[in-house]
């Protein structure tokens, strides 16, 4: 079945201020726009919401799980007794409790090598998160790749047009040697919109502050 609404957000750890520390204000903007589109995306009053996101082993979690950015530094204040998610689960995670959500909720992590299916209703929100490139400047993890700007273009045009169908059409071996991380993501929402129509679709903001593809969207079915 295809979801209610999509809320496509990156996978930056610097989202959550206290990682990001002293320079919290300087992703303020990519962080009201990520909270923004979850806000928005749980006013269709889902029953649950699936967190999906790209990690190096496939799995799934349940609300049993939280996050947890000790890997940065940073523990849950006050601590949390629930295991930990991986940490790109763990951003969505933190969205949604940051924007007040207390309903169902599960977490899906997908790689490269899996079928990229998520289980969903036609009463689900899914936060989708990845990111883009990671070569858009000569500082950024892939280093500088002309390449890297026309494919995060590329995406963002996807994006704004409400095109499942497109995310079929990624170049992936390009994808990997630009170290574009947010393939089976979005894929995976692809898969679940089951050929349905995108409705509505908005981009709400893509940068590339750290040389690395951001971008925040919704999509309604």
């Amino acid at each position: 079945m295809t979801p209610t609404v999509v809320a496509f957000v990156p996978s930056a750890p610097l989202l959550v201020p206290p990682v990001a520390g002293g320079s919290a204000s300087l992703d303020n903007d990519l962080r009201l726009a990520c909270l923004d589109a979850v806000s928005r995306a749980l006013e269709s009053d889902p029953d649950e919401v699936v967190v999906v996101a790209a990690i190096s082993t496939a799995g799934s979690w349940d609300d049993g799980h939280t996050w947890d950015f000790a890997g940065f530094g940073v523990r849950r204040r006050p601590a949390d007794e629930r295991p930990s998610l991986p940490w790109p689960l763990g951003i969505g995670a933190w969205l949604l409790d940051e924007c007040g959500w207390s309903g169902g909720r599960r977490y899906v992590g997908v790689g490269d090598d899996d079928e990229p299916a998520l289980e969903v209703t036609d009463r689900s929100v899914v936060v989708a998160v990845a990111d883009g490139t990671a070569c858009r400047t000569e500082r950024a993890p892939g280093h500088l790749d002309p390449r890297a700007e026309e494919f995060d273009d590329a995406i963002a045009d996807v994006l704004t047009g409400g095109d499942a169908a497109g995310f079929a059409d990624i170049d992936q071996p390009l994808a990997r040697e630009l170290l574009c991380s947010g393939v089976p993501v979005w894929q995976s929402v692809a898969v679940a919109a089951g050929g349905s129509a995108v409705a509505r679709a908005e981009l709400l903001t893509h940068v590339a502050p750290y040389g690395v593809g951001y971008f925040v969207a919704l999509w309604w079915f």
